[in-house]
């Protein structure tokens, strides 16, 4: 008997028998999923389940426990040199990739939008793939011994006071290389190294409050299934009146450029190129990206099959029916297995998504929260994938979740900081990253046309022109 064959059972007969149930696989996910509706912390409650557990076994079954003690003992001369090595192994690679780190100047670029942007987010697109470089950490040596890695990048929008800009924060040798690749595509923009605005605010909760989050792709869904990106709203083509297209960036901008003074709303994209799986410097041979890709795709596909072979009960029939696949698929099964392949198709990062929302605490307005969590709602549509919350101050809903506020205050802090130092990957922090395209990442930061016309936006004053060959020049 399953744990999920009890649903319909009454109440009196149902809870004994998933009590029974309980530790088997399919109640045991049953179980953690009941924990984390009520939003009960695994590192709080494993402790405390095994504390429990642990005398309980022992005044029951006092030979059963002294058994696993000395089965441990025992096999800690194996267990012990494999424990140990991890622990030194992950020590060791943070240390010589910090010590690469402090060796990397980075730097941060303002892009003052030209007064004019006529060309579609396709040329973002191309500029991001200009930044897709893998190089650095070639070989084992480079890895594992000076502690060399990838670049990094990061993709800023930034509202502060009322003003909203684009900022790109990146390693100061790759400067001259990026600012020509971005005037390749933007000659009349202006780019200027600015200083950090981050590190000029002296962020503490007794003078501020903040909100902000993390993001991640869409439950179990492939993360190769985009999320609705430029060419789904047709931002592709140049069409003959531009002022009827939609360009769902304008919400981000709108949004960053509605707050006051004393108030700043931030969004950060760190991304790095996608290599390969690895871990603290070997690769690994599963791909976490284009393997669930392939694994959606069928999925789908058999589910068309499965749906039309049960219209049938003529085996030669459904025999037929399954060599049709891909004509099986409905509208919405079509325009997720399209979406897939073409994300196959295009350049991948890795990514971090954070925003944070912070004001002096007389000016603080909680309804930015609420935005915060729908940040990305203009990206999202049926059949698609989207972004959601995931680390942040949004999970902290019940009074036990964080008694006296500790873990909040701490949880704001650390975004404050892990946005400061646009901290994501490797050092000083390596979090699970989320795959992105190129098309969508255009799709997310990109020059706004100038049919947009968001009254907070930072662009360039007037057009830039070289003088003509021919001006007269006065004689020295």
């Amino acid at each position: 008997m399953a744990y999920a064959d009890l649903s319909k059972k009454p109440w009196i007969i149902r809870a004994p028998l998933q009590a029974l149930l309980l530790w088997t696989p399919d109640g045991a996910g049953h179980f953690a999923k009941w924990t984390n509706g009520w939003a009960f912390d695994p590192l709080v409650t494993t402790p405390i389940a095994i504390l429990l557990f642990v005398p309980f076994a022992a005044y029951t079954d006092p030979g059963a426990v002294a058994a696993t003690f000395v089965m441990l003992v025992y096999i800690s001369p194996a267990a012990l040199p494999v424990g140990l090595f991890f622990a030194f192994w992950t020590a060791w690679m943070r240390y010589i990739r910090y010590t690469f780190w402090f060796n990397n100047p980075m730097i941060l670029l303002e892009i003052q939008l030209p007064p004019e942007v006529e060309k579609t987010p396709a040329a973002m697109e191309l500029f991001l793939a200009a930044l897709w470089n893998t190089g650095g950490e070639t070989t084992f040596i480079q890895r594992i011994w000076k502690g060399q890695f990838r670049p990094v990048w990061t993709l800023e929008i930034v509202g502060s006071e009322g003003q909203v800009r684009f900022y790109l924060h990146l390693r100061k040798a790759w400067k001259n290389i990026v600012e020509a690749r971005l005037y390749g595509q933007y000659p009349e923009a202006k780019i200027v190294e600015a200083e950090d605005y981050a590190a000029k605010i002296n962020f503490n909760l007794d003078e501020y409050e903040l909100f902000g989050s993390e993001y991640e792709k869409g439950g179990a869904v492939a993360q190769a299934l985009p999320i609705r990106t430029y060419v789904d709203y047709g931002l592709h083509m140049s069409p003959d009146k531009p002022e009827q297209q939609v360009d769902p960036i304008t919400n981000t901008l709108e949004l960053l450029g509605s707050i006051g003074k004393d108030e700043h709303f931030w969004l950060q994209i760190i991304i790095r190129p996608r290599k390969a799986d690895e871990w603290y410097g070997f690769y690994l041979k599963e791909d976490k990206y284009r393997e669930p890709a392939h694994e959606e795709i069928k999925k789908i596909t058999e589910g068309a099959i499965k749906r039309a072979q049960a219209l049938t009960d003529d085996e030669s029939e459904k025999k037929k029916v399954g060599t049709r696949g891909a004509m099986l698929l409905t509208g919405g099964e079509k325009l997720r297995v399209e979406s897939i392949e073409r994300s196959l198709t295009k350049l991948i990062f890795e990514c971090g998504f954070r925003v944070v929302y912070f004001a002096k605490r007389t000016k603080y307005n909680g309804i930015n929260a609420g935005a915060i969590i729908r940040f990305f709602d203009a990206f999202r549509y049926p059949d698609y994938n989207a972004l959601g919350v995931t680390r942040g101050t949004t999970y902290f809903d019940y009074p036990w979740q964080d008694w006296g506020n500790i873990r909040k205050s701490m949880e704001k802090r650390n975004l404050f900081n892990n946005y400061r130092h646009r901290a994501y990957f490797y050092v000083p922090l390596d979090q699970k990253p989320v795959f992105m395209t190129t098309e969508e990442l255009a799709t997310l930061w990109h020059f706004p046309s100038s049919v947009v016309k968001t009254p907070a936006l930072d662009r360039v004053a007037s057009r830039r022109a070289e003088a003509p060959q021919n001006l007269p020049v006065a004689p020295l």
